[in-house]
């Protein structure tokens, strides 16, 4: 058995190092699978809920009833509606072990960063192993297609995407020999066809092994369930949270327990009734199982949506918990099941299991008291709570209990809510750090990637990051901060305007993230207009003071210079506020490169005709950073922290610093260090000839009102 575990665990990339899964551990990639499954199911919602609709609107009595008044063909629209619901409800589970084989494959290529095989090549194998091991040999039965395969679908579909992608992972080199020799399409087609083959026959293996094992189960159940029928000692009161409970514990490992329970109803069982039977002796009832214990759908979810709606303070959870209000009219709740998830849920397993017994009980109580009558007519499982009530009890009672029902699982599930919220918050922070830490990787390198579109959680925190600052911008968690320079003497000059953001819920952001992000949209032109309008908007404020002698440097993104309004623009922003024309200085950022285009060359050249100061940040880094000088006239260049911050220790700093030092003077341009915080790096770099300085040794940067301050202190020391 161990050469066994160890032999599979190699199979899937693993290898042991005293006991320990040292290239992934299990628990990531048991985190990896959940995710996949749920991604996967919640990609077919829309299928789901269409399905539902059809036929809950089809065979709901009240539409019916009218259609049969008007004349029309009420059975017409039934099999239309059928034909919907098959055509999406009923092949569920098959577009779900395609969907999960797809997703998992995804992921497991994201993380290794090789796309081996083919997505769709995985998803095609997927699906014809699941019809392998749900279709019965006799002859064809597509009910196996839907819901009723919700587990063996999950199984599969993590399983071909598993087993497919070691398979590639360990015949790299014959993929590779392939792909030379055949072409790219051929090479890898020809791969699969090995792997689909090993594939189909451990399925095929594992159909027969569990399907002995099912049949085991079922003749010992209805066994047992013959012995309890004879001796008489079960009556529904029993059965039916019995049966919710079985349903429950089902679910909860992804197998879809209605549909065991009515494959136990059709096969006969003695507990199950059968037809519209609503309570019998000694036997449970389905319909009144649907009708008052799983309100909203398996889990009593109803109850989970008005205790998110009511309780949680976490803004996704209540847009998911809105976003399930449709669904769950028609007792669908697979958004919950899988978007949460409900399902393999170690937080909410309780609940999940005691919300559906409880509402159980409360209707159970409520017919033993003869306050409860059910005398209705037989109701789908898609037939709304409440009007699923009133249809069943002939009146109002059947809607009280119901909703006590769901106010009873409401409770049920409170405490677990907000003990599920706080974990999602701690899970959901560490992800975020984690994929800012690799945002902020991004931006330091010299070829920046785009992150925007990237799929997996960086990508995912990227577009988040993105839409949030996008709804923040020109509220008050967006200011502008500054940070003073001084010249050689100590006089203040000048300051940079330097943006700022305080995220809702991750505090401050990182301007650098921002900006990498912003400049992979328009997003950046309307930072560059929001930031030069409030910076030259403190600035008249700071003149109307009397606070003069100094500008403010505004960072320009080299995108705003492909902008044929922005030389205009501007313009019209110092003309707006009263402002000079050496009041700013635009500072040219290298967060994207300036690129040698006609329209950068116009702009530049109507920038200087206004009369407007131009820096040049971060200069000595970049590759084209002498480029700059030779196409537009600078006012300033700012030497990279990189080299100001080593200047004290580092010989070559201290010689490139000054070389640039005596080219800026032969242009006439000025020098400005930044970084500094020490004396002593200050001395040094004003022996090597820069002009101004910036950095925490003079002052970080401050907000408006701060800096306000901060000039009046300035002032009086003069």
């Amino acid at each position: 058995m161990r050469l066994d575990l160890a032999l599979a665990l190699r199979l899937l990339g693993w290898s042991g190092a005293r006991g320990a899964l040292t290239r992934r551990t299990l628990s990531h990639r048991l985190h990896l699978w959940l995710g996949a499954i749920r991604d996967a199911y919640v990609t077919l919602l829309p299928m789901t809920i269409v399905g539902a609709l059809a036929l809950g609107l089809a065979e709901l009595p009240p539409l019916v009833a009218l259609l049969r008044h008007l004349e029309l063909p009420a059975s017409d629209l039934v099999r239309a509606a059928k034909l919907f619901f098959n055509a999406t409800f009923g092949i569920m589970g098959l577009l779900g072990a395609m969907a999960i084989a797809a997703r998992t494959t995804r992921l497991l290529q994201q993380e290794d960063g090789v796309n081996r095989h083919s997505i769709v090549t995985v998803s095609a194998v997927a699906a014809v192993a699941f019809l392998v091991c749900v279709l019965p040999l006799e002859g064809p039965d597509f009910q196996v297609l839907g819901y009723a395969s919700v587990f063996q679908s999950i199984v599969i579909g993590v399983l071909v995407a598993e087993s497919m992608h070691a398979l590639a992972y360990h015949a790299e080199a014959w993929s590779e020999r392939n792909l030379l020799e055949a072409g790219a399409s051929l090479g890898y087609a020809l791969q699969m066809v090995v792997y689909a083959l090993l594939l189909f026959i451990v399925v095929g293996l594992l159909r027969v092994s569990v399907a002995g094992m099912l049949a085991q189960l079922a003749t010992g159940f209805q066994g047992l369930a013959h012995v309890w029928a004879q001796q008489g000692q079960l009556s529904a009161w029993w059965l039916n949270p019995v049966f919710v409970l079985v349903n429950q514990l089902l679910w909860t490992a992804g197998i879809n327990g209605g549909q065991w329970l009515l494959h136990l109803a059709g096969q006969g069982s003695e507990l199950l009734a059968t037809g519209a039977q609503w309570h019998a002796p000694h036997q449970a009832s389905l319909m009144f199982l649907n009708t008052y214990a799983h309100l909203g759908g398996a889990g009593a979810t109803w109850g989970l949506i008005v205790c998110t709606l009511l309780r949680a303070r976490d803004p996704a959870l209540r847009r998911l918990a809105w976003y399930s209000v449709l669904p769950a009219l028609l007792n669908v709740n697979e958004l919950l099941l899988f978007g949460l998830p409900l399902i393999l849920s170690r937080t909410l397993f309780l609940p999940f299991v005691l919300a559906p017994l409880a509402a159980c009980l409360v209707a159970e109580l409520a017919v033993y008291l003869q306050c409860l009558p059910l005398e209705g007519a037989a109701l789908t499982w898609s037939t709304p709570a409440l009007l699923s009530g009133y249809l069943s009890s002939g009146g109002w009672q059947g809607v009280a209990v119901q909703a006590a029902g769901v106010g009873l699982s409401a409770l049920v599930y409170a405490p677990f809510v907000r003990r599920f919220e706080q974990r999602r918050a701690a899970r959901l922070a560490a992800h975020f750090r984690e994929a800012l830490g690799t945002l902020q990787g991004v931006t330091q390198t010299a070829v920046q990637p785009r992150v925007l579109a990237r799929a997996d959680a960086v990508g995912a925190v990227a577009r988040s990051l993105h839409a949030d600052f996008e709804a923040d911008l020109g509220g008050p968690r967006v200011y502008l901060a500054y940070q003073p320079q001084h010249d050689r003497d100590g006089r203040l000059v000048g300051a940079e305007a330097l943006l700022r953001w305080t995220h809702a819920v991750h505090g401050p952001i990182s301007p650098a993230v921002i900006i990498k992000i912003a400049e992979e949209s328009s997003l950046i032109l309307e930072i560059g207009r929001w930031t030069l309008n409030q910076a030259a908007r403190d600035m008249r404020a700071w003149r109307d003071l009397g606070h003069r002698g100094f500008h403010v440097g505004v960072n320009m993104s080299p995108l705003q210079l492909e902008d044929p309004a922005w030389s205009r623009q501007v313009g019209l922003v110092l003309q707006a506020h009263g402002l000079a024309a050496h009041d700013l200085e635009l500072e040219v950022t290298e967060g994207q490169a300036l690129a040698s285009t006609a329209q950068t060359d116009r702009s530049l050249a109507e920038l200087n005709a206004q009369g407007l100061l131009l820096s040049m940040d971060d200069f000595g880094m970049g590759s084209t950073s002498l480029l700059y000088m030779h196409r537009f006239k600078l006012h300033t260049i700012k030497l990279d922290g990189s080299l100001t911050r080593e200047v004290c220790r580092n010989v070559v700093d201290r010689d490139i610093i000054s070389c640039v030092c005596r080219l800026g003077h032969s242009q006439g341009v000025e020098v400005v260090a930044e970084y500094v915080e020490t004396p002593e790096q200050r001395q040094a770099l004003l022996a090597l000839g820069c002009d101004r300085f910036q950095g925490w040794l003079f002052s970080p940067a401050l907000p408006a009102d701060e800096f306000l301050a901060y000039l009046v202190r300035q002032r009086s020391a003069m």
